[in-house]
């Protein structure tokens, strides 16, 4: 046996009574009988058990029990399983048994049942013998929490439920809800082997630093934008100051940070008994200087403009001329113009002169011409726009500087006008700069240099880790399983019912979006589109089973067990709440789903799979061994007549 199976379940009453459910290894089991007999548990209990946040085995039953359990095997080692079932009304109970080995005892009443962890470790105890690593991942799926990989994740490859099993749009149980889905999605690759756990602890690296790298641009991006603002503010402070006599003015814009910085650390020395002069007022100079730089602005903006619409009747006449060199390549002229003494049209001599042939070749010649000159002319044009809008740049950064400096003056000759003495004007000033030296000083060293090395750093990091990674590489070998799974998938639904328009076409899946459907010769239908309720049992049907031979040949931690709850759902529908059907027609289309069966588990792969079902093929010897139970309303059941409930 190469894949764990369940071999039986455990139910436990409330006065110290046990039941077993015993299940074929590596076989078809079937449980039939009449509705409300407890089938329909069996896949809430094993839900339940594999770590489900709430329990939800029906009422019914879960009022007259007090444990569940489960054992697993493969080969010589068995894994037992145990759950507090909790009362009606509390979500569910974190008290838990295990047991493994060889040889293990199997508690025979509720009061032997001793808790010997919490569900997460019992879950984790589970995982390690299934072979799942203590891993985490993001795979495929943008601004995704990080979540970790559990038995939990296989549970959707494990059990079919009576309402996904002909569903329209969901292949797998959970994948009608967006977290569910995404989370199937997202532990994918792992089950099909595309990614280990190394893989995945690299990967986790990688889409953290990608998001560092990121929060690092945007705030390198903001420390640049905020030094711009820096630098109109100390050049605005340079300019008061010179006003005032306490420093030279700063006429270039070419200074650094750390030039302004210096020059208005003198200034908070200044000495006062020092002989300075009042600088003559520049506001008519910085105004003749600001009316030529917005000029020259508006300058530079029509010459984008020109420049833009010359392009735009540039990419009209190309468009013109290559209509043109189409039509002329539909007759093979345009790649190989005709000589005069050549027909154009047929290649044949012509031994006079004709004028056609001249015309045909001056239009030829003419349209390479234009061409040409189109692809000479239209790089130099984006350069040329690329040059103006650089320029247009600084000539707008230096029109801000200089409303800024007009500000400042504007500021200062209003402090004059209200009488204050240049002295207390310079020492407001020096107050000014002292205090907004005191507020950048913590960021005026190198962090934006650290930021830059940091910046540099990470991204060498990050392009090793996109190679070891390789996310493109992933990518395709999971298009290689989704082909392997629909080449599966397209062989097994050869033989299910299968609508006649739709058979001997391929199948196919995405395993992104969990997406199947068929291909046709001129389009693909998705499986909402196929339409009947027994093409959506086929297409479950063929892909789940499709699926665990991808997990048989992969040695995938995904155990061999595969349940299907009502495969008669289609011919039986559920409002009718149907008693045991005898079938004797042995030519059944339902007959058709358990030959399927029979020969998947007969292909030796350790797949074990079990059906609960209300049908019953009375005339079929390998349908009537494969029954394990058959239950009758009020006689028997799942919950043995008896059983005390507790409310």
């Amino acid at each position: 046996m190469n894949r764990w199976n369940i071999k039986k379940i455990f139910l436990y009453s409330h006065h110290e009574k046990m039941k077993e459910l015993e299940f074929n290894l590596e076989d078809v089991t079937i449980i039939t009988g009449d509705s409300q007999t407890g089938k329909s548990a069996i896949p809430e209990i094993i839900d339940y058990l594999m770590g489900s946040s709430e329990c939800h085995i029906p009422s019914f039953v879960r009022s007259s029990l007090s444990w569940v359990g489960i054992l697993w095997v493969k080969g010589n080692v068995n894994f037992a399983f145990f759950r507090k079932v909790p009362n009606i009304g509390i979500k569910s109970s974190g008290e838990i048994y295990f047991d493994k080995g060889v040889n293990i005892n199997i508690p025979n009443r509720a009061s032997e049942i001793k808790k010997t962890t919490n569900l997460e470790g019992g879950l984790n105890h589970f995982e390690s013998i299934l072979g799942i690593g203590n891993v985490k991942t993001e795979s495929f799926i943008e601004n995704s929490t990080s979540k970790k990989i559990s038995v939990r994740n296989t549970m959707p490859y494990l059990i079919q439920d009576d309402d996904v099993i002909i569903s329209k749009n969901t292949l797998l149980r959970g994948a009608n809800e967006p977290e569910k889905k995404n989370n199937i999605v997202q532990s994918l690759p792992y089950f099909f082997n595309v990614i280990d756990e190394s893989t995945l602890e690299k990967e986790l690296e990688y889409n953290k630093m990608k998001k560092q790298i990121t929060r690092l641009e945007k705030k390198i991006e903001i420390n640049n934008k905020l030094n711009e603002g820096v630098n109109n503010k100390l050049l605005s402070l340079i300019q008061e100051a010179s006003q005032l006599g306490l420093c030279d003015d700063i006429n270039s814009m070419n200074y650094s940070e750390k030039d302004y910085v210096d020059t208005l650390k003198k200034v908070i020395r200044w000495n006062v008994k020092k002989e300075t002069k009042i600088v003559e007022d520049k506001t008519p100079l910085l105004h003749n200087q600001l009316a030529e730089a917005q000029a020259k602005a508006i300058e530079i903006k029509n010459k984008i403009h020109s420049a833009r619409d010359r392009l735009n009747v540039m990419n009209n006449f190309d468009k013109t001329v290559n209509n043109q060199r189409r039509k002329l390549e539909v007759i093979n002229i345009f790649k190989n113009p005709s000589d005069i003494h050549e027909c154009p049209l047929c290649s044949s001599t012509i031994k006079t002169e004709v004028s056609a042939v001249k015309k045909i070749n001056d239009l030829v010649n003419k349209v390479q011409t234009d061409l040409g000159g189109i692809e000479r002319d239209r790089p130099k044009l984006d350069n040329y726009i690329n040059e103006l809008q650089v320029e247009l740049s600084s000539v707008e950064q230096k029109i801000d500087t200089l409303k800024n400096q007009i500000k400042t003056i504007i500021n200062e000759n209003e402090q004059a006008e209200e009488n204050l003495n240049i002295l207390e004007r310079r020492y407001r000033t020096i107050g000014r700069i002292s205090l907004y030296l005191e507020t950048i000083e913590n960021d005026y060293n190198d962090t934006p240099d650290k930021d830059v090395r940091l910046l540099n750093s990470l991204k060498e990091r990050f392009n090793y880790l996109h190679e070891e990674v390789n996310i493109e590489g992933r990518l395709e070998s999971l298009k290689n399983i989704e082909r392997r799974i629909s080449s599966d998938a397209t062989q097994i639904i050869s033989n299910l019912p299968f609508e006649g328009r739709y058979k001997d076409n391929p199948v196919y899946i995405n395993l992104r979006n969990l997406n199947v459907g068929v291909s046709l010769i001129t389009h693909s239908e998705s499986m909402r589109d196929v339409g009947s309720d027994e093409n959506y049992l086929s297409l479950h049907v063929a892909f789940l089973l499709a699926m665990h031979r991808q997990f048989a040949k992969l040695n995938s931690p995904v155990p061999g067990v595969l349940l299907f709850d009502q495969l008669s759902r289609p011919y039986f529908p559920p409002d009718k709440e149907p008693e045991e059907v005898q079938i004797d027609n042995e030519r059944s289309s339902l007959l058709t789903f358990f030959e399927a069966l029979f020969n998947e588990v007969d292909r030796g792969e350790s797949l074990q799979i079990i059906v609960l079902e209300h049908a019953y093929f009375r005339n079929n010897d390998r349908y009537k061994s494969a029954v394990k139970y058959r239950w009758k309303k009020g006689t028997s059941g799942l919950i043995p007549k008896g059983w005390p409930e507790k409310k």
